[in-house]
Parts: C-alpha cells; structure tokens; sequence
C-alpha cells in the first residue's frame, strides 16, 4: 500500500537518523571524555608535579647549604672542639684561650659539636666539667642535655678506631721549631689573638695531615693544666719551662689570673697562663692526621639526626670529633623557602631530591592547592558534558526537524496525491452529467419534454463543480494568506432561507431533504459570500454521509443565543468516525471507504467561519453529525 510504503520509508529514514546521530555522538563522547580524563589527569597531578620539581629545587638548595656547612667545619682545627686551646699563631709562650665554640654554635643549622675519645668519654665545648666557670652557663641545661644524648645514643658506634686516614692528605705545617734555648728565657707577654683564628686552611673536606710542634701539641693537649696552673699560687717556683722542654725555669713573682670569660663575649680575650705545667711533650715533630666530615644517620632525641663525623689520630689516640645537624632549624630553612607548599625531610632511599645519603626532601602539594585542582579538575568533566549535552540536544533537535521535514514532504506527497485522486473522482461526476446531458441536447436524445430538466441537472453539475473548484481555489488563497473576508451586519435569517431554496431541487433528485428552522429575522455580522461558502459545504456534506440511512433529513436551524448566532446543519447519516483532524487539510472523517471527497470542505469553512470573527465547531450526536457555526451579532 502506497501509505504503508511512506510510512516505513519515513521509519527507514529516523533509523537511519537514529544510529548516524548515536554513533555521531557516541564518538565524540568517547573520544572527548578519554581527552578530559587526560587532561584531569594532568591538572590533578599538576600540584604533584610542581611538588617534585620544587623538591629537586629545594634539596639541591638544601645541599649547598650543608656542602658550605661541611666546607667551614673541614677548616676548623680540632682542638677548637675542647673548652680551651691554644692557639700557636697567637702566642710561642704557654698559653690558653676559649674554644670559639665555647658559648655554643655559631652557625644557625648546628645543634652541637662533640668529641668522643677511645674510652667512649664525650666531652662538648661548651661544658668544662673541670673548670665549671668556664661553661656557658647560659644555656648549661641544653649543653649538658644534648651531651648526655650523644653519650647515650652513639657514643658507643662512633667511638674512634686505630685505623688509618683517608689518602690524598693536604699537608700544613704550621709553625716553625721553637728555638730551644740552654737556659729558658723569660715568658713572653700574653698576646691577644682572636679566638676564631683557624690554624689549617682547607679549601675542601678532604683528609689532613696537620704537623706542629711538641710544646703546641702539648698545651692543646692539656689545656685545663695549663690554665689550672696558671691559678695556681705563684708563690714558689714551678716546674716546667715556657717552651715545652721539661726544664725547671725560674719562679714568677706575679701572674695575671683572669676570672672566667662569659661565653656570650663577642671577642672574649685569650687567657694566658704563666710558668707552664709539668707535661709530656712528645718528640717533634707532631703529625695529626684527620679524616674528611662523613655523614651518619643516628638516633636522636626526637627521632633520626643527620651528624657529620670525622676520625682525628692523634699520638695519645684516636678522637671522634663532629657536630650534629639541628632538625628543627632545617625545618625552619624549608619552611622559609617551601612557597606555599609543605616540605618534609625525612629519611629514605636514593631519590632525585636526596640531600645525603640516607636523607631525602618531600614536598607535599598545600591542600588548598590539590582542592583547587580537584575543583578544575571537576570543572573540566563539568563543562565537556555540558557541552556534551547542549549540543547533543541540538543535534537531537536537528534531527528531528530533519525527518519533521521529511515526513511532512512525503505527507504533502501522499496529501497531493489522495488530493489529485479525490479531485479527479469529484470532478469526474459532474463533469460526466455535464457531458451526457450536453451529448443529450446536442444529438438531439431524450424526452423533448424534459429538456428543461436536463437544463436543470446540468446546471446542478456545474454548481456541483462549481463548489469542488471553489473550495481548491479558497484553500489556495487561504495558504497563500490572501482570503478575503467582509464581515457586514445582516439577516441571517433571510440568507439561510434563500440558501435552503437555493439547494432543494438538488436534494430532492438525490432523495434528500431540508428542514428549516429559522426565525423570521436574526440580525448577525457576516459576510454572505463566505456564509455561502461554509453552509453549501456542510449541507452538501450531510446529503453525501447519510445516503443509506433512512431518515435524509438534513437539519438547518438558526437562534441566538448567550449573545451570539449559531447555525446548525445536523444529518442522520453514520456520523464521524474520526473528529481529533475533522478540521485539518485533507483529513476526512471516516473510513477510506466512504464517500469520496477533497478533505478541503471542512478546513475552509472553519477559516471561513473565523475570518468572520466566529467558529465552526463539531458536536457529537447519537445519530449522525452536527456542525454549529458561530457568528457574532450585529453591532
């Protein structure tokens, strides 16, 4: 059937429609979504990146401080790691003066230093248990707390061994021999000398073979002796001489004892101690070999601490001497230079971002920073399905205008084509009645007598024909928004009446007949072309539908009513089967095997009726079908 064939054309075409536009949109959502997962990928992990790469930074910053750090302390003498020492470029006499670390750690990244004999015995710089007033009694608690965790934690594993130092040694000598008189000479006077005068210059932490002299090695030595006999009462001779050679020299009359130097001095002075005491002084000349600072992982307070240890071999035994690394400074380091990220040192294994071995830096991403990304990274999937779903919306949308637009042409076309075979049937009957009677009168057939009445039909023909070419040509003018309506103030009444006069002679020879029921005068604004027009239609409508029913009575009633006129035309025919598109264009009301007709009838004489200001509405009956036309009352 040409009607089933459209319509599973027009089916064909929105499956196709369908899965072009699913398998459209389905690519583009897939690749779009594996494009913004890569991309929440990459700002999701943005902060981690930046994290890493600002932990390389930081650490490589971090180890220059500690290189510098490891670099300044390779150059300190090892006897600045005792209370007192004496200095040879300050004084060739017996003398002493306080370690420059006496009063605590002069750099900000230190938290102590320390010295380990071979007996375990730890002794600090800052603590002289000995001489307890030449403690830094300022902060005796924190130096005595941090020696006693040395002692306890890892005395024992960094307590020095006989063993030889690292090769390559960087060879200073220092002083040159004391000359060594028969008698000794008077000592000399204290000499001021800057207590951070270092002894080795050492451009790198390498190993060192440092050599003085037996009385300079002697008083470093024993410093406390030589300061203790310096407070010693005068009175009497001592022994000893003032250049180590273990000779008695003459008794000093006076001597300057200074009192105590308070460690927070800037510039504390030397304290010098005349005659010397009785010391062994080793024969010279005096090799100290030192090794490089190395780096420990050792146990500490608070947990791990990173200490940098060296071996001194010296000819009374070997010495440990080193510092260790304050945690909570590095810290304080990182956090000013972290920007607005969270650094942790911690220890672990060999990373791009290790200081030293054992140590590495992490860097968290701040979490506001992660958060925000999160947020982007929401947004990201947020905004592609918007997108996603608008345009996917819209391409829903143009497709189903696209097959709108295609069923509605193959509706036209089945609309054209019902069109062109309702208009050849209903143009084909009263053409044929026009050509038989014409054929009739000219052959000269039929009843003489009824040559009026065959006048009568063809007229009734062309009448007929008349209203088929009307009703196509007021469609026309109705789709082209040129019908023209004059709604003017009249009788209604005398209008039907002259209508119903008009259409029985034709309802007669078809067997039909109309029942008027108007009143004698019924005032109405209407145009009487157009009312032509609507009631022809309708009556012409109900004699086609209620040819085989037994009551052709075709009802034509007028009355006003709640202000306004109604025309009524009833039939008691079938009735319609179909009213939800009785109104529309080529739509009929019954089955395809009623009457024949155009569909254009009841569509025109709706717009008829409302480019009147009125309507034309359908009423269902119980029998038949009832039209009400609606007109406004004269003015």
């Amino acid at each position: 059937m040409p009607g089933a064939s459209r319509a599973s054309r027009v089916a064909i075409a929105a499956a196709i429609l369908a899965v072009l536009l699913a398998g459209l949109l389905g690519a583009w959502f897939a690749t779009g979504w594996g494009d913004v997962r890569a991309r929440q990928a990459a700002t999701e992990a943005a902060p981690v990146t930046a994290a890493s790469a600002r932990a390389g930074e930081l650490a490589q910053q971090l180890r220059g401080e500690l290189d510098q750090l490891v670099a300044r302390e390779a150059k300190r003498p090892y006897f600045q790691y005792q209370n007192l020492f004496h200095d040879p470029r300050a004084s060739a006499g017996w003398s002493v003066t306080p370690s420059p670390l006496a009063s605590g750690p002069d750099d900000p990244l230190v938290l102590g230093y320390f010295q380990i004999d071979a007996n375990e015995h730890v002794t600090t710089p800052a603590i002289n248990d000995e001489f307890p007033q030449l403690s830094d009694l300022k902060h005796l608690v924190e130096h005595e707390a941090f020696r006693d965790q040395v002692a306890r934690l890892f005395a024992h594993e960094l307590a020095p061994e006989k063993m030889l130092v690292a090769k390559n040694a960087v060879v200073a000598k220092l002083d040159p021999p004391v000359v060594r008189h028969p008698r000794p000479a008077p000592p000399p006077p204290p000499a001021v000398v800057h207590p951070n005068v270092a002894v080795a210059e050492v451009a790198t932490n390498t190993a060192q073979t440092v050599q003085f002299d037996p009385g300079t090695y002697a008083q470093n030595s024993n410093a406390n002796a030589v300061y203790g006999a310096g407070t010693r009462n005068l009175g009497g001779a001592l022994e000893g001489s003032g250049d180590g050679s273990g000779e008695k020299g003459p008794a000093v009359a006076s001597v300057e004892v200074p009192g105590a130097i308070p460690p927070s001095d800037p510039d504390p002075k030397p304290i010098v101690r005349t005659p010397p005491p009785v010391v062994r002084t080793p024969p010279a000349p005096v090799t100290i070999s030192i090794s490089p600072l190395e780096w420990k992982t050792l146990p500490f307070t608070a947990g791990p601490a990173l200490v940098a240890v060296r071996q001194v071999a010296t000819p009374d035994g070997n010495l440990a001497q080193g510092f260790v690394v304050d945690r909570t400074a590095l810290t304080q380091w990182l956090a000013a230079h972290d920007d607005d990220l969270v650094a942790e040192l911690r220890t672990g294994t060999a990373t791009a971002s290790e200081l030293v071995p054992g140590w590495e830096l992490v860097v968290h991403p701040n979490p506001h920073t992660v958060a925000a990304a999160a947020h982007d990274a929401a947004s990201i999937a947020t905004g592609f399905l918007i997108r996603f779903v608008v345009l996917g919306a819209i391409a829903v949308v143009a497709a189903s205008l696209l097959l709108w637009l295609f069923a509605r042409t193959e509706r036209y076309a089945r609309e054209r084509s019902q069109f062109a075979a309702a208009a050849a049937h209903e143009l084909r009957t009263p053409l044929a009645g026009l050509q038989l009677y014409g054929d009739m009168l000219a052959d000269g057939l039929g009843d003489p007598g009824k040559l009026r009445d065959y006048a009568r039909r063809m007229s009734e023909e062309a009448s007929r024909l008349g209203r088929v070419v009307s009703n196509v040509l007021g469609f026309s003018q109705l789709e082209r928004g040129n019908l023209s309506i004059d709604p003017r103030a009249g009788d209604v009444a005398a209008a039907l009446r002259e209508l119903a006069e008009h259409a029985q002679p034709a309802l007669d020879r078809a067997g039909a007949m109309i029942a008027l029921d108007v009143p004698e005068r019924l005032e109405a604004k209407f145009d009487r072309d157009a009312l032509a027009r609507i009631v022809g239609n309708l009556v012409d409508n109900a004699e086609k539908y209620s040819r085989d029913a037994e009551d052709r009575t075709i009802e034509l009633a007028a009355k006003s009513t709640g202000g306004a006129v109604e025309i009524s035309v009833r039939d008691h025919g079938t009735g319609v089967a179909d009213s939800a598109k009785l109104f529309q264009a080529f739509s009929r009301g019954v089955t395809a095997d009623g009457p024949a007709g155009l569909g254009l009838g009841l569509a025109l004489s709706r717009s008829l009726a409302r480019e009147m200001g009125g309507d034309l509405v359908y009423e269902p009956t119980e029998t038949g079908a009832r039209f009400v036309v609606r007109l406004n009352p004269a003015a």
